[in-house]
C-alpha cells in the first residue's frame, strides 16, 4: 500500500527559524547551534530568542534578540529549542500556541531516564501532535540540510553538499560519521538525527528523503524501531526507487540492552530485524566501516546491468584478491570477447596476460592502464571494471588516476558502467586516491571492499529490476499460485480451539488439540489419535491403517518429549520415546506399554495422557528429513516465521532462516534456499528428493495461521516428516500470550 509521504518542507527548507536559547559563546549549545546556522549561509530570516539579550538590547552574533517566543511571528516554519529539559514544554506549549509548523527539541533527560522522563515526552508528543506540529527529538543533534544552508545542529564542521543522506538515533554517531565522512570529501544532501523520536521517526525520514530529488542514497543507524509494519512500507517504497543502507546497533543481548539503556526502547530480534530489512529492500551493514565504502559507491556510480566484472592490475596478487572475492560475491569474471582479446594481446607486453584479472604488469604507465580500461569498457561482456594499482617502482599514481578519470568519463564509456578503483598503499598512492574521489570516483583501501561495493551495486539494480511482487490478499498474503496458500482449506474450529484453551487458562497447546488446530489451519497433519489403553491403541492403528507410529503423550518437558528415534519393538532401544513403523496390532500393543512403562518408571511424578498413534509415511530413517517450522511474534515486526532442521544442532550452528509474516511466496522460496542443508533436500549424496513446492505451501500456511490467531505468541510444528511420501506435520506446540 502507498501512503504519501508527510510535509516535511517547514523541518528541511525552512523559510525562517527561531533559535530559542540562542547564545553569544559558542561553548553552548544555543550558541553552537546559532554560529553553525550562520556559516552554512542561510538565506532565510533567523530570530534568536534570548530574553536577556533583548533587554540589554544587544545582537547575537549581528542578529537582533527577541525576548521570548512569545514575541515570534505567526506561522514560523521552524523552532529549535536549545533549553534544559526544565524549560522545554513550556516553550512548546507558547510555539504551538503561536503555530510554529516544526520544533526540534535537543535536549536529553526524557524517555531514556526513567518515569519522569518518559511522562514529559509524551506531554512534549501530545502538545506537537494536538497543535499539527512537526517534531524532532527530543534528545536529537539537530539537522543539517545542504541544499538551502541550513545547519541546525551542534555538531562540529560544515559538510560540503552531495548526493548522500544519512539519519540517525544516536547523536555522537552523528558527530562521528560528520567528522568522518568530511575527512573523505562525501558531501550530504540531509543529515538528521532522530534522537528519542517522539513523533517523527524512520519511516517519515525514510519517506522525505525517498522523494527529495538532491538524495542518491540513503544511509541510516538504527537501535530500535516502535512501529515494525510502518517502518516495512516505507522502507520497501523508497528501496524500490534508491538504495538505503542500514547500520543496526543492538545484535547482541548485551548491545540490546545498551539500546533500552540509551534510548529507553526495546531493541527486538535481530533475526527480525534481518528478515525486515531484507524483505524490505534494504542492504543491511553490519559494520560501521563498511558504510561508507558502499555509500560512495551508490552516490557516485551508475548501477551495473550485469555481473560481468573486468579486473585490470599492475599485479598479481591484488587481482588474485579481488577475483577469490568476486568468487564470494553475485558476480562474474567473463572471459574477455575476441576482439577484445585482440585489442589487449596489442597493448600488453608479451608475457602480460590479457584474460581476467588482466594482469598490466609492474612496468605499467597511465598510457597502458587507460588502453587497457578502454578495451575493457567496449566489450559487451564488461558490465563493471575496478582498477588495481600497487605502488610498484615503475607506478606513477597520480598520472595513473588522471587517465583512469579520463578513460572512465570518456566516450567509451557512454553505456555508464561503474567504474571503482583500489590503488593499495598509502603515502606514495595519496595524490592518486584523492583525485579518484574528487572525479566521483571510489577508490578503496584494499581488494575486498571494492568488491563489495560493486556486487552491492549489481544486487540493488537486480532487485529494483525486478517485476513488481503479485497483489496480496488472505490477510495480507499473496497467493502462492491458482489453487495456491490462500486457497488452502481453513476451518474455524483452529480459532475455536485456540480461545477455548485461552478462557481455561492454558498457556500452551500440545498433543492432539495442538494438531487439530494445525488441521483445521491449512497444514499437513499427520492422522493422529490418542489412545489412553492398549486396546484403544490397536483400535486407533486399525482404524488409521497399518504402519503407524507410536508417542508417548504428555505435557511435560525434557527427556520424555524426545526426538525422533525411528525405534521399533525387539530392537534394543526400549528407551526410545517413539515407536516408528509399527507393522502389526502385537508391535502396536508392545510400544504402547513400552512407553507408558517406561515413563511411570523414570518420571512417576509426570502427567502422562496415553500415546499419539499417527500415520506412518516415509520416515527419516528411510531417507527422509526431520524438519521444524514455526513462529515467535516479535513485539516490533509481528510473527516471525522460522524453518530449520529438527533438534538443538541447527539452532546452535545457525542454519535457520527466517522472514516476517505475511510471506510471499519468494519468501518462502528464499527460506528454503539460504539453509546449508539445502542441497540435501535436493537430493545431494543421494538423500531423498523433498517437494520444494509442498515445503512453500507449509512456510505460507504457517504465515497465515500467525496472522489469523493473533493470541498465539508462537507455534512450533516439529517434527515435519520430509521425504518421498511428501511432507506431514507429526507434533505440534501452540503458545498463548
Amino acid at each position: 500500500m502507498s501512503h504519501d509521504p508527510l510535509d516535511l518542507t517547514p523541518l528541511f527548507e525552512p523559510a525562517a527559524v527561531a533559535v530559542v536559547g540562542a547564545s553569544r559563546s559558542p561553548a553552548k549549545v544555543g550558541g553552537l547551534v546559532l554560529a553553525n546556522l550562520i556559516a552554512a549561509g542561510y538565506k532565510g530570516r533567523v530570530y534568536p530568542v534570548n530574553p536577556e539579550a533583548a533587554l540589554q538590547g544587544k545582537d547575537i552574533m549581528g542578529l537582533p534578540a527577541v525576548s521570548s517566543a512569545a514575541e515570534l511571528p505567526d506561522g514560523l516554519d521552524l523552532a529549535v529549542i536549545c533549553l534544559p529539559r526544565e524549560q522545554v514544554l513550556s516553550e512548546m506549549r507558547i510555539l504551538a500556541d503561536k503555530g510554529v509548523r516544526a520544533a526540534i527539541v535537543l535536549a536529553a533527560g526524557f524517555r531514556e531516564t526513567g518515569r519522569l522522563g518518559f511522562e514529559a515526552e509524551m506531554e512534549l508528543k501530545r502538545i506537537a501532535t494536538e497543535a499539527g506540529m512537526i517534531l524532532l527529538g527530543p534528545n536529537s543533534l539537530g539537522l543539517i540540510s545542504t541544499g538551502c544552508g541550513l545547519n541546525v545542529s551542534f555538531a562540529i564542521g560544515q559538510p560540503k553538499p552531495g548526493g548522500v543522506a544519512f539519519f540517525s538515533q544516536s547523536g555522537a554517531m552523528c558527530v562521528a560519521v560528520l567528522d568522518w565522512a568530511m575527512s573523505l570529501g562525501i558531501g550530504f544532501s540531509r543529515f538528521v538525527s532522530l534522537g528519542n523520536k517522539a513523533l517523527l521517526d524512520e519511516a517519515a525520514v525514510l519517506r522525505h528523503l525517498g522523494q527529495d530529488p538532491q538524495t542518491k542514497v540513503i544511509l541510516g543507524y538504527c537501535e530500535s524501531v516502535e512501529d515494525g509494519p510502518r517502518f516495512m512500507a516505507a522502507a520497501a517504497e523508497v528501496s524500490a526507487r534508491k538504495p538505503v543502507l542500514m547500520l543496526k546497533a543492538g545484535s547482541t543481548a548485551a548491545g540490546a540492552r545498551a539500546v533500552s539503556a540509551h534510548t529507553g526502547a526495546i531493541s527486538g530480534s535481530p533475526a527480525a530485524y534481518r528478515a525486515a530489512f531484507l524483505q524490505s529492500g534494504l542492504l543491511q551493514v553490519d559494520e560501521s566501516s563498511r558504510l561508507f565504502g558502499l555509500a560512495q559507491a551508490f552516490a557516485t556510480q551508475p548501477l551495473p546491468a550485469g555481473p560481468g566484472l573486468a579486473i585490470l592490475t599492475n599485479s598479481g596478487g591484488p587481482g588474485i584478491l579481488a577475483a577469490d572475492a568476486c568468487a564470494a560475491s553475485s558476480l562474474t569474471l567473463p572471459r574477455p570477447s575476441t576482439d577484445t582479446l585482440a585489442r589487449l594481446t596489442e597493448i600488453l607486453p608479451s608475457f602480460a596476460s590479457a584474460y581476467n584479472p588482466v594482469d598490466l604488469l609492474g612496468d605499467a604507465g597511465p598510457e597502458r592502464y587507460a588502453a587497457a580500461l578502454e578495451a575493457l569498457l567496449a566489450d559487451t561482456q564488461t558490465h563493471a571494471v575496478l582498477v588495481l594499482l600497487t605502488p610498484t617502482a615503475q607506478a606513477r599514481p597520480e598520472a595513473t588516476a588522471r587517465a583512469v578519470i579520463e578513460a572512465a568519463n570518456g566516450p567509451l564509456n557512454i553505456t555508464g558502467k561503474p567504474v571503482a578503483a583500489c590503488f593499495m598503499g598509502r603515502e606514495a598512492v595519496r595524490a592518486g586516491r584523492e583525485l579518484l574521489q574528487e572525479a566521483g570516483i571510489p577508490c578503496y583501501d584494499f581488494p575486498e571492499p571494492a568488491v563489495e561495493a560493486l556486487d552491492a551495486l549489481y544486487l540493488h539494480f537486480r532487485r529494483t529490476r525486478h517485476d513488481p511482487p503479485p497483489a496480496t490478499s488472505c490477510d495480507g498474503e499473496a497467493s502462492l499460485e491458482v489453487g495456491g496458500s490462500c486457497d488452502a482449506p481453513w476451518d474455524e474450529e483452529a480459532r475455536y480451539i485456540v480461545e477455548l484453551a485461552k478462557t481455561r487458562g492454558l498457556v500452551e497447546i500440545t498433543g492432539v488439540e495442538a494438531l487439530e488446530a494445525a488441521h483445521a489451519a491449512g497444514l499437513p497433519v499427520l492422522t493422529t489419535g490418542l489412545a489412553r489403553t492398549s486396546d484403544e491403541a490397536v483400535r486407533l492403528a486399525g482404524e488409521i491403517g497399518l504402519p503407524v507410529s507410536l508417542t508417548l503423550a504428555t505435557p511435560e518437558a525434557g527427556p520424555m518429549a524426545g526426538a525422533w528415534t525411528g525405534a521399533r519393538p525387539g530392537d534394543g532401544q526400549d528407551q526410545a520415546e517413539i515407536f516408528a513403523r509399527l507393522n502389526d496390532e502385537a508391535e502396536v500393543r508392545h510400544a504402547f506399554l513400552a512407553l507408558t512403562s517406561r515413563a511411570a518408571r523414570l518420571r512417576p511424578e509426570a502427567y502422562v495422557t496415553g500415546c499419539l498413534v499417527q500415520a506412518a509415511p516415509g520416515l527419516p530413517d528411510s531417507g527422509g528429513f526431520n524438519l521444524v517450522v514455526g513462529f515467535t511474534r516479535d513485539p516490533q515486526f509481528g510473527p516471525l516465521v522460522s524453518f530449520g532442521l529438527a533438534g538443538v544442532s541447527s539452532e546452535l550452528l545457525g542454519d535457520v532462516s527466517y522472514r516476517l509474516a505475511p510471506l510471499s511466496p519468494q519468501d518462502a522460496r528464499e527460506m528454503l534456499r539460504e539453509v546449508r542443508f539445502y542441497p540435501l533436500l535436493r537430493g545431494a549424496r543421494g538423500g531423498a528428493v523433498v517437494s520444494l513446492s509442498e515445503l512453500e505451501r507449509l512456510l505460507m500456511a504457517v504465515s497465515r495461521l500467525a496472522l489469523r490467531l493473533p493470541l498465539l505468541v508462537g507455534a512450533d510444528f516439529s517434527p515435519v516428516l520430509a521425504g518421498p511420501g511428501g511432507v506431514h506435520v507429526a507434533g505440534a506446540r501452540l503458545v498463548l500470550g
